[in-house]
């Protein structure tokens, strides 16, 4: 009786749709949760360290999924390889350093910080679908927006 009742516990884990589908899910829901959280924190000046961290990981896991589509679809020479490193190592954090020690948002520095990784995931999109000269322009420019993030984040940590 206890191998039949494990049986469709075990199928529905084993079932290959089952588990992206829920995490797919779960993703979504975080992004609106935070998206809520950073818009309550625009609007009242005020959030905590908890939500900017979460904020950090949900941007580092979108932008570490486009790195490794990006792996996958095209060949990489070793200078964009470079490049793809330094970009997950640039938004492993950052957003937590635009709070102040009692919890207060600095709104230029959280808006030119969403702007800097939004105008990097433009830029990963264009990697993909470039395949011409521009490619080179495109990752000179995401060169530069890595410099710029890395710079403001040490800033705000100084």
């Amino acid at each position: 009786m206890r191998r039949h009742l494990n049986r469709p516990v075990q199928s529905l884990l084993v079932h290959k749709n089952f588990r992206p589908q829920r995490r797919l899910e779960s993703r979504i829901d975080e992004t609106v949760r935070i998206a809520s959280i950073v818009q309550k924190g625009m609007t009242t000046g005020r959030s905590s360290y908890v939500e900017m961290r979460a904020l950090d990981r949900l941007t580092k896991h979108n932008i570490k999924t486009k790195v490794s589509a990006l792996r996958k679809s095209i060949k990489l020479n070793v200078e964009l390889e470079d490049l793809l490193t330094k970009i997950l190592q640039a938004v492993s954090d950052g957003y937590a350093t635009v709070l102040t020690p009692n919890g207060i948002v600095r709104k230029n520095e959280l808006d030119r910080l969403l702007s800097i990784d939004a105008d990097i995931v433009t830029g990963l999109g264009m990697v993909e679908s470039e395949r011409s000269q521009k490619m080179r322009e495109v990752v000179e420019t995401l060169k530069e927006l890595v410099e710029e993030r890395k710079k403001l984040v040490d800033s705000l940590k100084a």
